[in-house]
């Protein structure tokens, strides 16, 4: 197969397709990746070829500015302006080769527009819960009842008009459903009820990619419980989270892990304790191997790979699909959840031990991770994507 893979400039959004990437060009798959810059290394190593973002995207990504801040109205006013800007370019690039099939991003890839306008089969690569609905009642979605929603309606129109195809409802372009989905997790953590197989491909979590370079020695934990806490990539500017955290696990028997990101620096953190290792970055994998509990913001590719490894969390969730993520771990009995704003030393420190001690989450946990090593998600579904473009390819002919 020759395919295009169209993504965005988001770690959350471009590492759980790393293995599935890995996965197609072992099996002597093309496939060409569009995504951002600092990707580009790791897509190549996953033996893809790099298309890079225009001049054009590139200043709608610095420029945006949304008309409301509206948490759910204000991600489909940014992804529809994405779409806007990147459906020319997209199809520029698919007139230049024969591609058999474009796998698209769910929320920044244009498939419920290209499923429309090209005749190549488009598959929805989902790195979140693949959803049969959006997550607000059908009234919070009638025009007229919001102005950055209608703004939003008014993108969509100028869209479609544009390409003379027939309009979707914001429903779904939200859910985002392709011709065959990709969703990066089991069926049974996805919990929707509405999605499911033939048309999702649950590939599980995607830990088959390149291992993360670290000079770290593990063997300064000795027996200690371990601790590790990550606020993923994106929104990390929590110094006073990160104070908060020594405060809680400073001279315990506990060994801590902290990653902090880019946006502060350990000197702002004051002295740092004998028992706490804090990084602006960390290998979350190998860190994960070796936790007790995973003090995380809740992102869905975090999460995964903590219940691959069987983590018990302590979910912080911030924005957009993270407070969904941390009610499913409630839910299942996999974490517990907690306001990052509410959290004081005495809490955080509570409610980790509360994880440790917990029998029964621990071997929900246990229960949940032997699932995902017992998935064999990636093999079946590039066996799947390969099936489902062969049988296109003998309808074309038909």
């Amino acid at each position: 197969m020759n395919i295009l893979f169209i993504n965005a400039n988001l770690h959350g959004h471009i590492n759980p397709t790393l293995g599935l990437v890995k996965k197609l060009t072992e099996r002597g798959n093309q496939v060409s990746y569009f995504c951002s810059e600092p990707f580009s290394e790791l897509v190549t190593k996953m033996g893809a070829k790099w298309i890079g973002f225009s001049n054009k995207l590139d200043r709608f990504l610095k420029e945006y500015r949304p008309t409301d801040r509206h948490p759910f109205f204000m991600l489909m006013e940014y992804a529809l302006l994405y779409d806007e800007v990147l459906l020319p370019e997209i199809l520029d690039i698919a007139k230049e080769d024969l591609y058999d099939m474009i796998i698209c991003d769910s929320i920044f890839g244009g498939a419920c527009f290209l499923k429309q306008i090209t005749k190549i089969p488009v598959v929805c690569s989902h790195s979140s819960f693949a959803m049969s609905q959006a997550p607000v009642p059908k009234h919070m979605l009638v025009a007229g009842s919001h102005p950055q929603l209608d703004h939003c309606y008014q993108i969509l129109k100028r869209i479609c008009e544009s390409y003379k195809i027939e309009e979707p409802s914001l429903e779904q372009f939200f859910t985002s459903k392709g011709d065959l989905n990709i969703v990066y997790t089991t069926r049974n953590f996805n919990g929707d009820e509405g999605v499911h197989e033939p048309d999702y491909l649950f590939a599980g979590p995607s830990i088959d990619r390149l291992q993360e370079a670290h000079d770290l020695d593990f063997s300064v934990i000795g027996d200690r419980k371990l601790i590790y806490i990550s606020l993923g990539s994106l929104n990390t500017d929590f110094v006073d989270f990160y104070k908060t955290c020594i405060l809680a696990f400073r001279n315990t028997d506990y060994y801590v892990c902290m990653s902090i990101g880019k946006k502060c620096e350990v000197s702002q953190l004051g002295e740092i304790p004998l028992n706490f290792l804090v990084k602006s970055f960390l290998p979350q994998l190998e860190l994960l191997k070796r936790a007790d509990v995973f003090i995380t913001h809740a992102g869905f590719n975090s999460v995964n790979e903590a219940l691959y490894f069987g983590v018990p969390m302590l979910a912080l969730p911030q924005v957009n699909d993270q407070h969904m993520v941390a009610k499913r771990l409630v839910s299942m009995q996999l974490g517990m959840t907690e306001s990052i704003k509410d959290l004081s030393p005495e809490i955080l420190r509570s409610k980790t031990e509360t994880l440790i001690k917990e029998r029964k989450i621990k071997e929900n946990c246990m229960l949940i991770s032997r699932e995902m090593r017992n998935f064999a998600g990636l093999e079946q579904t590039v066996w799947k994507l390969e099936k489902y473009v062969d049988a296109c390819g003998e309808r074309r002919w038909e």
